[in-house]
């Protein structure tokens, strides 16, 4: 970070920074010459997702999920963030000392199961007015993913000639392109039935260990770049897969993971079916094909080798816990 935006930092929060040290990309370590200590963090979103996390914050702060939160700091102005020269949404909140929540732990699990729970009660009447947020069906999410996959394909049979990259993705293709259209047909048959049976909330989409923060005054959940409103299935799909990874895909231990949804009467009929489905859909796969022909990421051909590889693995890891524990995605409903 440079001077300027350090300056930036200290006039519009009315502090002087001692110490700075970056953590992640887009995150600090702040201590002042008083003594404080903050997180700083450049968000990855835009202004209006930012107000949106702000209105997502208003609403639990009168619920009981408040517990589970950090409070951002306010600025000299009033508001809770500010902008720089390039439009960069700046953030501050009190520094937390605790470690991340470690997923092969059965009791962290339990806790991220129940803290990812009670966000999803909590925030019921939250999602019932925001209906401008609400998401596509899944069957048009799969279909527009797929129709994106497809274009991919055309991209690389229009090359003059096809680099590494290309020749491995189309070869992944040939493997899992199946699993893109079965997951939309067996979407089709469930989604309505799924609907009947569960409301909209607000996930947060990126349950990951380290927004697990676990300190003596209880366990916080930060990051709410990416929440949105949708069905809470998605959040435990997404925290389910991330168990597997982190176990080295054990089935046992994802055993103990769908035990802790069914204690929290999270499990129903056309939900856990939902769930098989969603695990099913090669979403990782699509993600790095998205990254190198639509969003042109600027990562080298072997880093994206090495995620296509990455996400592969994952593929066929869903696949085996999906057969090993429903039979296979064909006799999961």
């Amino acid at each position: 970070m440079g001077r300027i935006e350090l300056k930036l930092v200290e006039e519009n929060y009315s502090i002087r920074i001692e110490r700075i040290k970056q953590i992640k990309s887009n995150a600090y370590f702040v201590k002042t010459k008083d003594g404080k200590e903050y997180f700083l963090k450049i968000s990855r979103v835009d202004k209006e997702h930012v107000d949106f996390i702000l209105k997502i914050f208003s609403h639990l702060k009168n619920t009981s999920f408040k517990s589970h939160l950090i409070d951002f700091q306010k600025t000299v102005d009033g508001g809770f963030y500010f902008l720089d020269g390039h439009k960069r949404v700046y953030l501050l909140c009190k520094w937390i000392d605790g470690r991340s929540a470690d997923f092969r732990n059965v009791f962290d699990l339990k806790v991220a199961v129940s803290v990812l729970h009670n966000l999803h009660k909590a925030s019921l009447s939250f999602a019932e007015k925001i209906k401008s947020r609400f998401h596509s069906s899944y069957q048009e999410v799969f279909q527009k993913k797929y129709s994106q996959v497809v274009q991919m394909k055309n991209i690389i049979h229009q090359k003059d000639s096809l680099g590494y990259f290309d020749e491995i993705f189309l070869k992944v293709l040939s493997r899992f392109e199946g699993r893109f259209v079965e997951s939309i047909y067996m979407m089709k048959k469930v989604e309505e039935h799924f609907k009947k049976e569960n409301q909209r909330v607000l996930i947060h989409h990126d349950p990951a260990h380290h927004n697990f923060i676990f300190c003596e005054t209880g366990v916080y959940l930060i990051d709410f770049d990416y929440a949105m409103v949708d069905y809470d299935v998605h959040d435990f799909v997404n925290l389910g897969v991330r168990v597997l990874k982190t176990n080295d895909w054990d089935i046992n231990v994802f055993r103990i993971y769908l035990k802790c949804l069914d204690d929290k009467n999270i499990i129903k009929k056309f939900w856990l079916q939902t769930f098989w489905i969603l695990m099913y859909f090669p979403q990782e796969i699509w993600q790095v094909g998205l990254q190198y022909y639509f969003e042109k990421q600027p990562w080298t051909e072997e880093y994206f080798l090495k995620r296509l590889k990455g996400a592969e693995r994952i593929q066929i890891g869903k696949e085996m816990i999906i057969k090993k524990i429903a039979g296979g995605i064909f006799k999961c409903h």
